[in-house]
């Protein structure tokens, strides 16, 4: 609980994130060339957290192929950095946060569909709404 005169930050997320581990080989566009595969982390319907072995810019694009566990069918899209940071205890790790820009509706739904059954799988006795916002 908050202490009086504390500063409460307002969550900013829209939607449910869901950790649904996909395997992601990602490639940046420009002004750097830089590729890596990862894995994703809180995925949503706007886009998710990844980690990258590089320092990529807030704004760069990267083009991403992703993985769907039990699914032959890789998904591309496009994904804008918003965010980056440092992961703590490695020098070099960064933690980035990606908008999808360019991904076809179904293959959304395909990387929807995977991580919500698998939040369904995981988290049996959570009974709370996917798209309430939780604090």
């Amino acid at each position: 609980m908050k202490e009086r005169g504390e500063k409460v930050e307002k969550e900013r997320r829209k939607f449910k994130r869901f950790d649904a581990f996909m395997s992601v080989k990602y490639k940046m566009q420009e002004p750097t060339e830089c590729n890596g595969v990862c894995l994703s982390k809180d995925l949503s319907r706007d886009g998710m957290k990844m980690t990258a072995n590089a320092k990529l810019s807030k704004g760069g694009l990267l083009d991403l192929e992703i993985d769907i566990p039990d699914d032959p069918k890789p998904v591309y899209s496009t994904g804008e950095i918003v965010w980056g940071r440092k992961v703590k205890g490695s020098e070099h790790d960064f933690e980035i946060g990606l908008r999808f820009l360019l991904m076809d509706p179904v293959d959304k739904f395909r990387i929807l569909d995977y991580a919500y059954n698998n939040w369904l799988e995981t988290k049996v006795d959570d009974y709370t709404d996917p798209e309430e916002i939780t604090e």
